[in-house]
């Protein structure tokens, strides 16, 4: 009588997940996000090793100028043709820069689409490329916490919309809008104000908004468009805030001490007057003329991400 050889359901399975990728050291096959991911790093790899070789600018931008430019054929291939109200036709590709010295290196891979006074953006990346460039901005020491939340984590966080559209301002997030959401897609909307001055007693003047959806992330700000009438109860924390923290300041200055105390009070003192200024044109926007016409505005904003 003949032993059946129980090798082969093992065998077969074996084949079953090298046809599949599935087993180890079979990697599967790379789709074109992937193949974007790896020329990147790879482009990435060949500037750095040059900088540490002490190369001139010069030659770092004879170096990196042809590697972005492959970049950005390998993005446009990616995300099709594209195009949004009120923006440039020809968008800009990100990042700008593949020197590991120049901030711009760490910009989001994508293409931003801009209007002339650059107040409107739209910024566009095949998910799985944003979401590799969050996770490594996510491993970075200094990287803020909501960073490290994932896409879905991230979204709509003041840290996430600094990083993909701050540029040289943060951003100040006041409070979200409510956006409804399509079939199979994630969107969010908030107001706020990109500023390099911090909180005080400024009223939102820009809405910001997120969609993940149809393989694609975008990340986009325009004006809010609104005339915003003072509130006295809010000017009134500030102006307080304000005062006292300015009496501060004076007080220090007067000892010619850089180290002098005074001057962190005085800042967390602003810091806190611009805090509850802001708490307080919250509780109080909803009522307020403009919040319509804002989430209106929001909406249209989001619709227009979706691309129909």
């Amino acid at each position: 009588m003949t032993r059946p050889d129980r090798r082969r359901p093992l065998l077969r399975l074996a084949s079953a997940l090298l046809a599949a990728g599935l087993l180890a050291g079979a990697p599967a096959h790379a789709g074109p996000a992937e193949d974007y991911i790896a020329a990147h790093t790879k482009a990435e790899a060949e500037v750095a090793a040059a900088v540490k070789a002490g190369k001139s600018d010069g030659d770092i931008e004879k170096l990196s100028t042809p590697l972005l430019k492959d970049l950005e054929k390998r993005m446009v291939g990616l995300l099709g043709p594209l195009a949004f109200k009120g923006t440039q036709k020809k968008p800009v590709f990100m990042p700008s820069s593949l020197n590991p010295d120049y901030l711009e290196s760490k910009e989001p891979d994508g293409l931003l689409f801009s209007g002339a006074d650059l107040t409107t953006r739209y910024f566009v990346s095949p998910e799985p490329i944003f979401t590799q460039w969050l996770a490594a901005r996510a491993k970075e020491e200094d990287a803020a916490p909501e960073l490290r939340l994932g896409l879905k984590g991230a979204m709509g966080t003041e840290p996430f919309y600094f990083a993909v559209l701050g540029t040289d301002a943060a951003f100040i997030k006041y409070m979200d809008l409510p956006v409804t959401a399509g079939e199979g897609e994630s969107v969010t909307a908030a107001l706020g104000l990109f500023t390099q001055s911090g909180q005080q007693n400024d009223p939102p003047s820009s809405i910001v908004f997120t969609r993940i959806g149809d393989g694609r992330v975008v990340v986009g700000t325009a004006d809010l468009k609104a005339n915003i009438k003072p509130l006295p109860a809010c000017e009134k924390l500030w102006k307080e805030a304000n005062a006292k923290a300015t009496k501060l300041e004076d007080a220090a200055a007067k000892t010619k001490n850089d180290e002098d105390p005074r001057w962190k009070e005085a800042e967390t003192v602003r810091e806190a007057g611009g805090d509850a200024f802001r708490a307080c044109f919250v509780k109080a926007a909803p009522s307020l003329p403009f919040f319509a016409g804002a989430v209106k505005r929001a909406e249209d904003l989001v619709q227009a991400a979706r691309g129909k």
